[in-house]
């Protein structure tokens, strides 16, 4: 895909979490397995404190927040969606009641299933490549002026949700996979064009301190 370039810019401010009150929390019907107590997290929203500026985000931190939106380690979504907002910037930046969590987690969501190649509609699942599978989203193209003036063919999407689609979807064409742990069954990603991440396309282990706890008790298993 080097024959264009991703031409975004977007705002980005210091953002903090705002919970939601008790009455939006018992008007809400929430995913399976949020707890009680993360609750008004999950159905927080993440507020600006500061005048956002705009910035190009970096290639390496477009890639970087989609692997942390599909892995999803920490124990709460809030701070995954918190800690991405404030390097690339918040998915509704105009609303003046702040970026909803929850939002972020239908994002982070979406992507996964474009890893592991799936597609829901009217509740039926879709695999690859299956041809409902392959549609991702929208982008404008446009012909800019280069080096000497010369036109040079740039992609630029609408908004940050189909940034991030399309940087996944580039990261998918060039190698990287989808893979779930064996020792703690949370779901990571591997490979990739030129080897950007360490991990081999067929890793098991979402690190090495994974690797070594299923040996160890494999071992332990085996005495």
């Amino acid at each position: 895909m080097s024959e264009f370039e991703i031409d975004f810019e977007w705002p980005v401010a210091k953002y903090v979490l705002q919970p939601a009150t008790t009455e939006e929390v018992r008007k809400t019907c929430f995913p399976l397995g949020i707890a009680e107590a993360e609750k008004p997290l999950y159905l927080g929203r993440i507020i600006p404190t500061g005048k956002p500026k705009h910035h190009r985000p970096k290639k390496e931190a477009m890639e970087l927040a989609v692997r942390v939106l599909v892995e999803c380690k920490e124990t709460s979504f809030r701070e995954v969606a918190l800690k991405v907002a404030r390097v690339v910037g918040a998915l509704v930046p105009k609303d003046p009641k702040g970026d909803p969590v929850a939002g972020w987690h239908l994002l982070a969501l979406r992507l996964q299933e474009m890893f592991e190649g799936k597609f829901f509609v009217d509740g039926k699942e879709y695999t690859w490549p299956q041809p409902e599978t392959h549609y991702k989203g929208r982008l404008g193209i446009f012909l800019v002026p280069g080096k000497d003036n010369k036109p040079t063919l740039t992609l630029r999407p609408t908004d940050l949700h189909d940034a991030l689609i399309l940087y996944a979807a580039r990261m998918i064409a060039t190698g990287t996979a989808f893979n779930i742990c064996e020792n703690c069954k949370t779901p990571f990603l591997s490979g990739g064009a030129r080897g950007r991440n360490k991990k081999r396309g067929d890793a098991r282990f979402c690190s090495d301190e994974c690797r070594w706890r299923y040996h160890n008790e494999s071992r332990r298993k085996a005495r």
